[in-house]
């Protein structure tokens, strides 16, 4: 049985390998998964568009077949929406984590990153993950709500997005 484990696991690394080589995901790629549906997770996308002034962060929608791939290729469920991910040199990021580093990268107004980087280390991360997944996660479409459709895209955006 665990070679048969062994096996199939192999062939779906092949195919996993696949879609990010056909996509054209590196693995110094800095990729941000989202959900595509959720309104707080599209506005944090633009956001971040907005304050990316180095390029740094390319985008797939978590359930994409680039997020699901991604997903797969770190041993994580590809059909968990609760958390925004970052994947960054191959390793992932997420809950609080994925949100302070990317906070950390971009270009905000007065002393933000600086306090991105005292909360990651002050404040512990049970405290951090739980105020990301138990209060924002599980209530962000009943605060938010659900988009049905994506954000129109020009050729410069086009590029930074991998669905």
């Amino acid at each position: 049985a665990s070679a048969v484990r062994g096996s199939l696991q192999s062939v779906l690394d092949y195919a996993v390998d696949e879609v990010l080589e056909e996509k054209g995901y590196q693995v110094s790629d800095k990729v941000i998964l989202f959900d595509g549906v959720c309104n707080l997770c599209n506005s944090a996308v633009n956001f971040v568009l907005d304050h990316d002034v180095k390029d740094t962060f390319r985008f797939a929608a978590l359930q994409s077949e680039t997020g699901h791939a991604l997903l797969r290729k770190a041993r994580r469920d590809p059909h968990d929406l609760s958390t925004m991910v970052l994947v960054e040199n191959g390793v992932v990021y997420d809950q609080s984590d994925a949100v302070l580093r990317i906070g950390q990268q971009l270009q905000l107004p007065g002393n933000a990153q600086a306090a991105a980087l005292v909360a990651q280390v002050i404040v512990p991360k049970p405290l951090r993950d739980w105020f990301c997944t138990d209060v924002v996660s599980k209530n962000r479409v009943k605060w938010f709500g659900l988009s049905g459709q994506c954000r129109l895209m020009d050729d410069e955006l086009e590029s930074k997005f991998m669905n």
